[in-house]
């Protein structure tokens, strides 16, 4: 009878959960009757639905657009336009362009083309979705490894063979004209050197067998053991490879995941007329060297797990030189199967190049870019990021000149619809939408009086709460959920320690990027793990080691560049304070 109870309760505890949270936390705005306490009653339903996965999350994301205007908290009128933002904009664009991208098969020509793994995987992160990189790199990463095994395999079958019949033939001869069988005898065994190298002699086929002694079984025995073990390490290495070059690239630039994007529309939004705002490039010039670091770091420590006989090599070897030959061969084999390029592939990589120029162009810093050409204030990331990722649903999928040519463009847009990320954008929204609540309810003055206590930590210590907490916390949940939760929560903290609210934002906005230890804590990992390759014991044994490189250079990053990049000098925090005192900041 308990088993079955127990039983129940599994197969319905999402259900459970969905209606036992709000019933537990109901004491709160019953108790405390003000518009902070409703406005945490609905936060902590949202982060524990969140972090438990009580129901899908895009579906928790759309609650704050019912709840918040019940409540009191945020008018309805005032929510719904949260859900359709520039940083939304902004996201929407970067995801129908990426789109394009994979309908031409422009990544994977790119991928042959580099012929690299970790450095292509990173860089097709920073522009497209993760997870569609990592499943792009993925059947790529496997082909490398199994060609490699192959052509090592035969290497050290055929060294086998050579060494065996040698010695084989040594024996024979020391045998000869005498009695090995029924009084059978050998006569006089003459072999040249072509018959010993092509291992097709009559006498190694007749006596391998009985001059194989128990030993030698054994022996070889161990020896294909060795040469599993070393390939199965590799393609465990290779497979994390992948993962983690996915996750790295998606932090170092301001598309590239989630959580930059959201803490761009947060700091628009809370600090709007500042001295403080993100745009494409100060925020690749902040991530871009954290991204190349962890990535070379990354290497080195696969390498030490995972290979670490070959990367103290040295000189490479026969077999090496052999395998690398047939591994480009392979590549190049690959690559010619895709054909010669399409007008649309060549459309959609100069559409690519344009867009990075203007994100890069727009302005610098201080000083303006092409955006002086139009009026002030009046053009954004998203401009750029939404008029390339409409291109492809307007310019034709093949060459107008041609003859019969009928219009036909790059991208459908019901192929679009279906496969765009709504789910994502919704995250988005939700999670303005609770930054607005908190600072309209007037909930982040409550924190920030709550942490009063923090006050005297110095701020190298605070950045490196911030970067553990949220790097542990991103493993179990949702990293854009995650980055949702904290920066309200930060900027409070911020604002009561007079920290400059960029020391702990833009830190935390990194380090919930660095999921590397658990299936679940993002999908390149899920992708990877669900190959049958990797276990979850060598995910945390290799992301453990990750984690603690993410944290060490964040921490550096926001240290040492990131405040130069940002102006983060003590008159800048004297100006930001003294402005925040006379201007209460609004979403």
């Amino acid at each position: 009878m308990p088993n079955q109870v127990l039983i129940s309760i599994k197969q319905r505890w999402r259900l459970i959960a969905l209606i036992l949270i709000p019933l537990i936390l109901l004491p709160l705005p019953i108790i405390i009757k003000n518009s902070q306490a409703r406005c945490g009653y609905i936060v902590l339903i949202l982060s524990l639905y969140w972090i438990f996965e009580v129901i899908p999350l895009p579906v928790t994301s759309l609650l704050p657009l019912i709840f918040f205007p019940m409540a009191g908290v945020l008018k309805a009128e005032e929510v719904a336009p949260l859900y359709f933002r520039d940083i939304i904009a902004l996201f929407f664009g970067s995801l129908a362009f990426a789109h394009a991208v994979e309908s031409v098969n422009l990544h994977r020509r790119i991928a042959l083309a580099l012929g690299g793994l970790m450095a292509v995987t990173a860089f097709l992160s920073m522009w497209i979705n993760n997870s569609a990189a990592a499943s792009i790199m993925l059947p790529v990463s496997l082909a490398i490894i199994n060609e490699l095994e192959r052509h090592g395999k035969d290497y050290s079958d055929k060294k086998r063979i050579i060494k065996q019949t040698t010695s084989i033939v040594h024996e024979v001869l020391e045998l000869n004209e005498t009695e090995i069988q029924n009084g059978d005898t050998i006569k006089e065994v003459i072999l040249d050197a072509s018959q010993i190298e092509e291992q097709k002699t009559e006498v190694y086929v007749e006596v391998k067998q009985r001059f194989r002694l128990p030993w030698q079984r054994q022996a070889q025995s161990k020896v294909d053991e060795s040469h599993e073990k070393k390939y199965e390490d590799l393609r465990k290495g290779f497979l994390l490879a992948t993962a983690y070059s996915a996750t790295i690239g998606g932090l170092a630039t301001l598309v590239g995941t989630g959580p930059n994007i959201f803490v761009k529309g947060f700091v628009d939004n809370t600090y709007k007329g500042t001295n403080f705002n993100i745009n494409f490039l100060n925020f690749l010039l902040f991530a871009l060297p954290v991204g190349i670091i962890m990535l070379i770091l990354c290497w080195l420590w696969l390498q030490i797990l995972y290979n670490r006989q070959e990367l103290f090599k040295c000189r490479t070897d026969l077999e090496d030189r052999e395998a690398l030959a047939d591994l480009k061969a392979m590549l190049i084999r690959q690559y010619r199967d895709l054909g010669k390029p399409k007008w649309s592939e060549y459309t959609v990589g100069i559409i690519f190049i344009i867009m990075i120029i203007l994100w890069v162009t727009r302005e610098f810093g201080e000083t303006h870019g092409w955006n002086i050409l139009f009026k002030e204030d009046y053009t954004s990331d998203s401009t750029v990021a939404v008029f390339c990722g409409l291109l492809p649903l307007i310019l034709p999928n093949s060459n107008p000149f041609q003859r019969n040519w009928k219009y036909e463009p790059i991208v459908q847009w019901n192929v679009l619809v279906k496969n765009i990320s709504w789910g994502v954008i919704f995250l988005l929204g939700a999670g303005l939408s609770v930054a607005s609540a908190f600072i309209a309810s007037k909930l982040s003055d409550s924190v920030a009086q709550a942490l009063r206590f923090l006050n005297g930590i110095p701020r190298a210590a605070f950045i490196v709460l911030v970067i553990v907490i949220s790097g542990l916390f991103t493993e179990v949940t949702s990293n854009l959920s995650t980055s949702s939760i904290f920066l309200p929560v930060l900027d409070s903290v911020a604002r009561s320690s007079f920290i400059h609210p960029a020391f702990l934002i833009l830190p935390c906005t990194l380090a919930v990027s660095l999921a590397f230890m658990l299936p679940i804590a993002t999908p390149p990992n899920a992708i990877i793990f669900g190959s049958g390759c990797v276990r979850v014991i060598d995910m945390i044994k290799t992301g453990i080691v990750m984690n603690i490189i993410g944290f060490l250079v964040v921490f550096l990053a926001a240290t040492t560049w990131m405040p130069k990049i940002y102006g983060l000098d003590d008159r800048a925090t004297e100006i930001f304070f003294s402005f925040n005192r006379t201007t209460t900041p609004g979403l």
